[in-house]
């Protein structure tokens, strides 16, 4: 009974320090992307020139979550959940007829539900960091339907990592990130059953702050 006692209280007190070191809070982050332009061009069967597809930019919407953190004096385990809703931006070309040869804007629309997680070392109170990053794809909008043989063939879920360095300042949480994406721009393009698709890699550079409950 005695022994009991002991390992009820042990346990209670090593919860109660483990839960306050448990800290929960929303975040809200800015995100540049640093994508390059690019182009491909696709042929028909007799390899003469007919679409041209250019990647222009990205626009990333400001981004709410909500994060949970666990830290001591030395390190510190973070994950995140929010929604994030990425612009891309193409211009597209059809040269099949010759006689009206306008460029064309086209906007892909990509809503995800991303899961970020870091850990890292803790220092008075600045935070250095990395780890993976998920994003679940909620909802994307297909373009180009008026190319035949073009298809897409989207990922529901996108894969990246980040690292950064995050600062407290009592109930206010600052961090910057750089965000490395692991799928190409538009990596998911088809024309004619071949991957005609953008394959260099997303980077981010985002700035968030939070509030620590």
């Amino acid at each position: 009974m005695i022994r009991n006692a002991i390992y009820i209280t042990i346990f209670s007190c090593a919860f109660s320090s483990v839960f306050s070191q448990i800290q929960v809070g929303v975040k809200a982050n800015y995100t540049l992307s640093f994508d390059k332009s690019q182009e491909i061009k696709l042929d028909d069967e007799l390899d003469f020139l007919t679409y041209k597809i250019s990647f222009l930019e990205q626009d990333i919407s400001p981004v709410i979550s909500g994060f949970i953190s666990y830290s001591n004096d030395l390190i510190f385990i973070q994950g995140e959940l929010g929604y994030r809703r990425i612009q891309s931006r193409f211009l597209y070309t059809n040269f099949s007829s010759l006689d009206d040869v306008v460029p064309i804007l086209e906007t892909k629309r990509t809503n995800s539900i991303i899961v970020p997680f870091t850990a890292g070392l803790r220092m008075e109170g600045i935070k250095f960091g990395a780890g993976p990053i998920f994003s679940f794809v909620i909802n994307e909008n297909q373009i180009f339907k008026s190319i035949e043989s073009f298809e897409e063939r989207s990922k529901k879920l996108k894969t990246g990592f980040r690292v950064g360095v995050g600062i407290e300042l009592y109930q206010l949480h600052f961090d910057l990130n750089f965000e490395q994406r692991f799928d190409g721009v538009a990596e998911s393009f088809y024309y004619r059953g071949d991957n005609k698709g953008f394959n260099a890699q997303s980077q981010f550079i985002s700035f968030g702050l939070g509030y620590l409950f």
